[in-house]
């Protein structure tokens, strides 16, 4: 599944709910049924040919005042929440009534915007650091200038939120369990996935500006994860004012979040510096067109600057490559003496290491069929003229065929092709190092570290990582804080050892946050696809956040302990024979939900409200369910649909790691063209 392009050609259901390209529709065979998502079946030559060309009308909404009509997105009005008998005034009016209201009456605000969404530990030290950072920021500028502090144009009404917490486990692809399963190599790491956003209140009006999601593998997670964190898509839209504090605000996001979850106990963070391709969107959906993309070079060097200005902080203490990290000095661990090889680097979800390592792993598969074929074909002529089975080897050096002395043949194939291809694009993977050699080596030795401590001695041991920490302190009642940098001279870093604790178990104590539409970047930027929610025009980016915090606001929300009990009813009622052996009220009713979702005309995708819930509490069961056959309605279907949208995130992720690969295939090309000249 992929994004079907601007202007072009594709095909699509009578009731417009599945798509296909040209190219997929090409494969569909005329006299095969094909099933679509809500379980209905159509025919290819049933399928409408549309074109991606149609911008869909604005709806409109009229002034129960002066009865003018207005756009609902210039006018901020929520026609998914209010009903067509509710009053809307425009604000030509609004500002009339409040001009000729009594003096003194106060402003009555029914709407809750950013700062309304709950706190946590994470979200609350994100932001104050953040804060902490601008306010430098501007006496700085201030002391550039010649002026106050007071003088100086401040980036204001900044709220810092985590909108999801999701625990899951991310599943090992099909290649690289069957090769390496034999290696005790895991099949699933349990990860939780967050997604932090930034809003800004532009105008008296909440805008979402930065989203990032972000992978913790805490110390539950097997190796090779255990204690990583892997920072996967960030997105943002120019329209934090003043434009001039946008990357120190976007960068300190970053940075504090490492220092967060640097206190937790999580030793190494892991970044993928690609840009997105043409066409393709991450997090945001409808980009400024103002807004340039920046290329493969310029973001590597946005990330190396606030890595840099972390460690000159002491947040990181080392920054390196993932090539450096497990391909050089001929692959061999430091620690155990042994040949690095697949099962010993991090393996992310969405990462470009997995994907590469299926697509190699294949392309091995394929070489050795082929290699077997043309034994078999060749095997009545064995022995009349030598080894005639045996491959002939390539002329030129480094390549796949002919390795030659460029990389290690003792080692494992899959690790010699990843180092060949790795080490043309060694600026992209970036390894930050947030704690101490001798802390990551206790985890990995599988020692109690729960009440490990570092300090700036034990740092300074770790081969010259982080030689400038500007030392973490504890002070007297136990609260963790950045050293002032101007408290510490390089003389006195020298021979003072400040100690500092963290949390050796990484447990995460902030409540887990589960939004169906933000669990994953994938699952936002449909939901704004779907609802034409954009980011292209400042106007469109105030409706969409306002719809966006609706949403996050919804009073009619249960608690996880009304979730749990309806999910019981559901699992009893799919089992339950119903009277007289059952007289349960809740039962029988939800055997009556289940008839309604059957029969029901108007369905959950055509707004019926009865069904949308139902499916949600479904979502959730099958999300959990582990039966092969399982007797509630609907659990097997939305289980194939779920597998649907993970192929679909790893089509997208495969797609994003074959620009990268292309983007260097050019770069070469270049390179290689450039040499004759």
């Amino acid at each position: 599944m992929q994004k079907i392009r601007r202007n072009a050609i594709y095909y699509s259901d009578r009731f417009k709910q599945n798509h296909w390209c040209e190219r997929c529709e090409k494969h569909l065979k005329e006299d095969k049924p094909i099933r679509l998502d809500d379980g209905r079946e159509t025919k290819k030559s049933l399928l409408l040919k549309l074109k991606n060309d149609s911008m869909p009308e604005e709806a409109w909404v009229q002034c129960d005042q002066c009865h003018d009509w207005n756009h609902q997105i210039c006018s901020l009005f929520n026609g998914a929440q209010n009903s067509k008998s509710s009053c809307y005034t425009c604000p030509k009016c609004y500002i009339e009534e409040e001009a000729n209201a009594l003096e003194g009456t106060p402003a009555i605000s029914t709407i809750k915007g950013a700062k309304e969404l709950p706190h946590c530990n994470l979200s609350r030290s994100i932001e104050e650091g953040l804060l902490q950072t601008l306010s430098k920021a501007y006496e700085q500028v201030a002391e550039d200038r010649g002026c106050t502090v007071a003088q100086v144009e401040k980036a204001e009404n900044l709220c810092v939120r985590v909108v999801s917490s999701l625990e899951k486990k991310h599943k090992v692809r099909e290649e690289m369990l069957a090769m390496y399963s034999k290696k005790e190599y895991p099949s699933e790491f349990k990860v939780t996935t967050k997604c932090i956003v930034l809003f800004q209140k532009i105008h008296g009006v909440d805008v979402l500006l930065f989203g990032m999601y972000v992978y913790e593998y805490g110390d539950e997670c097997p190796g090779p994860n255990r204690r990583r964190v892997y920072i996967s898509y960030l997105d943002s839209v120019h329209y934090l004012e003043p434009s001039s504090f946008r990357t120190i605000t976007y960068q300190s996001v970053i940075t504090e979040y490492l220092q967060f979850v640097k206190m937790r106990g999580f030793h190494t963070a892991h970044i993928w510096s690609c840009p997105p391709a043409k066409g393709d969107e991450y997090i945001f959906h409808c980009h400024p067109n103002t807004q340039l993309t920046p290329n493969d070079d310029l973001l590597c060097a946005w990330y190396v600057d606030m890595l840099t200005k972390a460690k000159d902080e002491g947040i990181v203490l080392d920054i390196r490559t993932l090539y450096d990290e497990y391909f050089k000095s001929n692959s061999v661990n430091p620690e155990t003496g042994n040949l690095y090889d697949p099962t010993s680097l991090p393996y992310f979800d969405g990462d470009y290491i997995p994907g590469e390592i299926e697509k190699i792993i294949k392309d091995l598969n394929q070489e050795e069929a082929k290699r077997e074929e043309k034994t078999k074909l060749k095997a009545p002529l064995k022995g009349l003229k030598g080894n005639a089975t045996q491959s002939k080897e390539g002329k030129r050096v480094g390549t796949r065929s002919n390795p030659g002395e460029l990389v290690n043949q003792a080692r494992d194939k899959v690790m010699n092709r990843l180092d060949l291809v790795l080490s043309r694009m060694k600026k992209n993977f970036m390894v930050a190092q947030l704690l101490s050699d001798e802390f990551i080596q206790a985890v990995e030795k599988g020692e109690d570290v729960s009440s490990w401590t570092e300090s700036s001695t034990s740092m300074k041991k770790s081969k010259q990582k982080g030689k400038n920490p500007n030392v973490l302190q504890i002070s007297d009642f136990g609260d963790q804080k950045l050293a002032s940098k101007e408290s510490l001279s390089p003389s006195d870093n020298s021979t003072l050892t400040v100690s500092w604790k963290i949390l050796g178990d990484t447990k995460d104590l902030d409540p887990l946050v589960e939004e169906d539409c933000l669990d994953t970047r994938l699952q936002f930027l449909n939901y704004c696809q779907k609802n034409n929610y954009q980011f292209d025009e400042l106007r469109r980016a105030k409706h969409t956040s306002m719809m966006l915090l609706a949403y996050l606001h919804n009073p009619r929300a249960e608690h996880a302990q009304q979730i749990k009990a309806h999910l019981q009813v559901i699992t009893h009622a799919a089992t339950c024979s119903g009277p007289p052996g059952c007289s349960s009220s809740n039962c029988q009713r939800m055997k009556q939900l289940f008839g309604h979702i059957k029969s029901c005309d108007v369905t959950y995708k055509r707004g019926c409200k009865i069904c949308l819930r139902l499916f949600m509490l479904l979502t959730k069961h099958a999300r959990d369910c582990t039966l092969e056959v399982c007797p509630v309605p609907y659990c097997g279907r939305i289980k194939e649909r779920t597998q649907l949208l993970m192929k679909q995130q790893q089509m997208m992720d495969d797609r994003r790691r074959d620009a990268q690969n292309d983007r260097l295939r050019e770069e070469t090309g270049m390179n290689e063209n450039s040499s004759f000249l």
